[in-house]
């Protein structure tokens, strides 16, 4: 079964990045970057030219009322309630900071819960929002100005985690003002993912371009490698999608992007044309040349058969009958099963297929949530700590008040946070101390808690020679743990943070107004379309009428809006 990316990308930024940080004690002072008094927004808590602790108990309660998206089936612990729970408790015991709901809504409808909020001007104190919902506001001068307040107030670990992230703060600075704090993301990019002891038994060289890919696909099912029913390349299951879309930017397991990519094509997402306007991926002509690229691999036997109708694409995997899938970095943890009923599946990542010019071409994995502060909120420096609490190491007090990890039910206004060269590091650190270049205890512990602890185990796990990563020269048994997350941190991490990726990033993020209420239709036409084509069900010539019958049904709007966002 596909594991859940959500939970595991949280997981995994929360252990590279919380999980030692003892830079920023509660009486680190050194954050304080500024000694200016803020603006008249911010706090009159610290005087003028006095240094502030960015950790540091307010002397008297502050509330922060705040709008929450509630998941209506999270079971909290006893009569813990998202308002009220071990994590708000200790807020306000241990730092004076008082959570309360303004409203709440079930995620459904909490993206309408803020456009109303939006347009009433009925704002509470902070709340999380998309990135239309930020400029929307933005636009209608309703947020604080949080400049001053996040130079005076925000920790040192929360300044290196977005110095670390380049441009991110400059996305969400208009006019020179800092209207949100953003969330960070793990980077991805999707690879084509090969049993290589299959290449290696028909003595095939790895793949390049789109027409290599085919040919090992190809000789993958003559010479029956995987049994009777081979398949060649399979991805998409039932419920899943063709490609990732900017509202999915990091869905990158068990799709064909990389095969729109090659050609230049970015379904899904929003790019400049020509002339510099913004265009849907989805209907330009290099969209419609992949689609007949891979309308040809299926006619031929070469795509799998049951695209979009297996219950499962996982299961033929995990059987040995497929050798060709795309998926990121992270995927050796769902390649558990696959190697546990065949040791020797040698499955190996490559930065391919690339476009005619030789690039290898990727979208760009953008985050979604904000934090934004309303204009008249007196003190929005209790936002920004409350972020500081979130990325430093834990004083002692929460070992006895919460003492176990927590999700984004528990922690009001959760944002995922994390260094840019977390991955980087993680991987690049664990191979100097397998080869000795570095010494574990040289391995910064302090920043990169995760990083340490995959250093710890690595010479349980990985054998020599120590740069190659074929399966044969790994102990899958003596810390089976610990052989997951190095497999995919060596394995699959190597090869993306050494690959040279051309990233393109859509112009829209988030829905417009219009998409609101026409995204659902629009996108059910453009899959069942480009299935059926795909397919053979309809004839290529329907994605001229897909692209007609899309702008007529909302789509110029929309697109004039995302014009707009620019």
């Amino acid at each position: 079964m596909k594991k859940n990316f959500k939970t595991l990308a949280v997981g995994l930024v929360v252990a590279l990045s919380l999980s030692a940080c003892a830079s920023n004690t509660p009486n680190d002072n050194s954050s304080n970057q500024s000694s200016k008094q803020p603006s008249n927004q911010a706090s009159n808590n610290a005087e003028t030219d006095v240094a502030v602790n960015p950790l540091e108990k307010f002397p008297e309660p502050i509330e922060v009322a705040i709008g929450r998206g509630i998941d209506p089936t999270y079971k909290y612990e006893g009569e813990d309630t998202a308002e009220n729970n071990l994590y708000t408790r200790w807020l306000k015991d241990s730092y004076n900071i008082v959570i309360k709901h303004e409203w709440e809504a079930a995620t459904a409808d909490y993206a309408q819960k803020i456009s109303l909020a939006i347009g009433s001007n009925d704002l509470p104190d902070a709340m999380l929002v998309n990135e239309t919902q930020l400029r929307q506001m933005v636009k209608a001068d309703q947020l604080a100005d949080l400049t001053e307040v996040y130079n005076k107030f925000g920790a040192g670990r929360l300044k290196q985690i977005y110095q670390s992230n380049a441009g991110l703060l400059e996305g969400v600075t208009f006019d020179g003002k800092l209207y949100a704090l953003p969330e960070t993301t793990l980077p991805s990019a999707p690879m084509t993912w090969i049993r290589k002891d299959w290449l290696d038994k028909l003595g095939l060289e790895a793949p390049k371009t789109l027409e290599g890919l085919e040919k090992i696909a190809k000789a993958f099912i003559d010479n029956k490698m995987g049994g009777d029913k081979t398949l060649g390349i399979v991805g998409t299951q039932q419920g899943g999608s063709l490609y990732s879309t900017f509202l999915s930017s990091g869905d990158h397991f068990m799709n064909f992007s990389p095969v729109f990519f090659s050609n230049n094509a970015y379904p899904g997402i929003w790019v400049k044309d020509k002339d510099g306007n913004a265009v849907y991926g989805s209907t330009t002509a290099e969209t419609k040349e992949s689609l007949v690229k891979l309308r040809d691999w299926y006619a031929s036997g070469i795509l799998d058969k049951e695209i979009g109708l297996r219950k499962s694409t996982q299961e033929v995997i995990t059987s040995g009958q497929a050798g060709i899938f795309f998926g990121p970095w992270w995927t050796p943890y769902n390649l558990t099963d696959s190697m546990k009923n065949d040791p020797n599946a040698n499955w190996r990542p490559y930065t391919a297929p690339v476009d005619e010019s030789g690039k290898f071409n990727s979208n760009q994995t953008t985050g979604s949530s904000y934090i934004v502060v309303k204009k008249s909120y007196k003190h929005p420096e209790a936002v920004v700590k409350m972020l500081n609490i979130h990325v430093s190491e834990k004083e002692e007090s929460y070992k006895t008040a919460v003492g176990k990890e927590l999700t984004s039910q528990e922690i009001p206004l959760f944002l995922i946070m994390g260094h840019g060269d977390q991955l980087e590091y993680a991987v690049k650190s664990t191979q100097k101390v397998l080869t000795g270049e570095m010494k574990l205890e040289e391995v910064d512990k302090l920043n990169y808690g995760f990083a340490y602890e995959l250093a710890s185990h690595v010479k349980n796990v990985k054998t020599e020679p120590f740069d190659n990563y074929d399966i044969q020269y790994w102990d899958q048994q003596k810390d089976p743990d610990f052989f997951t997350h190095l497999y995919s941190h060596l394995n699959g991490g190597s090869t993306f943070v050494d690959a040279d990726i051309n990233y393109v990033k859509s112009l829209a993020t988030a829905q417009t107004k219009t998409m609101q209420t026409k995204w659902t239709n629009l996108k059910k036409i453009e899959d069942e379309t480009f299935l059926k084509i795909i397919m053979g069900s309809a004839p290529i010539e329907e994605f001229d009428a897909f692209v007609e019958k899309w702008n007529d049904q909302g789509g110029d709007q929309i697109t004039k809006e995302v014009n707009e966002l620019k």
